[in-house]
C-alpha cells in the first residue's frame, strides 16, 4: 500500500516534471520563458534517475520504460560534458578568480581572505559599489587595476596580484547593451590574451532576457575581434545563463570553449547559495580554443548569493 499510495505517485510526478522540463528547454531559442527550463538539465537527469529506480522498486514496467527513455534523452544532452577534454598544456598556468560579490553583502573580511588564499594572478569582481570598491582597495597582496563602481548591481573591478607573472598591457571599459564590461589586455608566457569581465541582466522578463542576449552577442563580437587581432580571448562573468541556455550560443559561434568541457559539471553550480544539487552553473569562463582549462572549481560561501569561480588556464600543446 505504501508503494501504491506514495512511491508510485511520486514517480509519476518526477517523470512528468522531468519530461516537461526536457522538452520545453529544447525550445529556448523561440521564447525567453522557455529558455528558463533549459537551466536545470542536471536536476532533470537526477529526477528521472530517481524515477527509474522507484519504478523498478514498485515493479511498474511501463513507468520505468518512460523514465528510462527520457533519462537517455537527457543524458544525450549532457554527453558533451561527460568526457573531460584533454588538459595537456605547455607553459605555466594562468590562475584566474571571479566572484559576484552581491552589493548588499557585508562579509568583507571573508571576501578579502578568499582573495588572498586564492593566489590568483587576476581576480575579477562584480556588483561593486563604492563601498565594495573601498574594501577591495585594501586587499592584501593585490592592487586594483581597473574599477567601475556603480550604485546598482553592475559595478566591476579587477585586481592584480603583486609580483604576478602576467604583464598588464591595457585596460578598457566597454558598453554592451548600455551595461559596462571590463576588458584587459595581458601578456602571459610570451603571448597576448584579452580578458573580459561582464555581468548580464537576469532573464526574469522579456526585456531583461533580450538585454542579456544582446550583452552576450556583444561579448561574442568582442571575442571575434580579439581573435582577428591575434589575441586569445577569455570571458569570465556572471552570465545569468547555464551552458544549456540558448543565450550562450553566440559564444560558441565565436569559437570560444566552455571551461566546463574540462569536467566538473556536477559540482559547477554557483548560484544560488544553496546545497550543491540545488545550484546551477551561471558563473562562467569561456576561452580561446588555443588554451586549455587545467583546473576549475567553485569556491566557498562568502556571504553572496553566488559562489566564486577559480580557473587555471594554460596554452595548449
Amino acid at each position: 500500500m505504501f508503494l501504491d499510495r506514495v512511491l508510485v505517485p511520486l514517480c509519476v510526478v518526477l517523470v512528468v516534471g522531468g519530461g516537461i522540463g526536457l522538452g520545453l528547454g529544447l525550445l529556448g531559442a523561440f521564447a525567453w520563458w522557455l529558455d528558463l527550463f533549459a537551466h536545470f538539465r542536471v536536476q532533470y537527469a537526477g529526477a528521472l534517475l530517481l524515477a527509474l529506480l522507484l519504478a523498478g522498486l514498485c515493479r511498474r514496467g511501463s513507468l520505468a520504460a518512460v523514465a528510462g527513455l527520457l533519462l537517455i534523452a537527457e543524458l544525450a544532452l549532457l554527453a558533451p560534458y561527460a568526457v573531460p577534454e584533454d588538459r595537456s598544456s605547455a607553459g605555466p598556468p594562468l590562475r584566474l578568480a571571479h566572484l559576484n560579490l552581491l552589493t548588499s553583502n557585508r562579509q568583507h573580511d571573508a571576501v578579502l581572505a578568499w582573495i588572498a588564499s586564492s593566489d590568483a594572478e587576476l581576480v575579477l569582481l562584480q556588483e561593486v559599489d563604492p563601498r565594495w570598491a573601498a574594501v577591495l582597495a585594501t586587499a592584501p597582496g593585490y592592487r586594483v587595476i581597473a574599477s567601475v563602481p556603480r550604485n546598482d548591481n553592475f559595478g566591476l573591478a579587477a585586481l592584480l596580484r603583486e609580483g604576478a607573472a602576467p604583464e598588464l598591457l591595457a585596460s578598457e571599459r566597454l558598453i554592451f547593451a548600455d551595461l559596462p564590461a571590463l576588458a584587459l589586455r595581458l601578456r602571459h608566457d610570451g603571448r597576448e590574451l584579452a580578458l573580459l569581465s561582464m555581468h548580464t541582466l537576469p532573464p526574469v522578463s522579456r526585456a531583461y532576457a533580450e538585454t542579456r542576449d544582446a550583452q552576450l552577442v556583444g561579448a561574442a563580437r568582442w571575442a571575434a575581434a580579439e581573435l582577428e587581432a591575434g589575441r586569445a580571448p577569455v570571458l569570465l562573468g556572471d552570465l545569468n545563463a547555464t551552458p544549456f541556455s540558448a543565450g550562450v550560443a553566440p559564444l560558441r559561434s565565436a569559437g570560444l570553449r566552455d571551461s566546463l568541457l574540462a569536467g566538473g559539471l556536477l559540482s559547477a553550480g554557483s548560484w544560488p547559495d544553496l546545497p550543491g544539487p540545488l545550484r546551477i552553473a551561471i558563473d562562467h569562463c569561456w576561452h580561446d580554443p588555443r588554451m586549455v582549462t587545467v583546473a576549475r572549481r567553485v569556491g566557498p560561501a562568502l556571504g553572496s548569493d553566488h559562489r566564486p569561480l577559480e580557473v587555471l588556464l594554460a596554452w595548449s600543446k
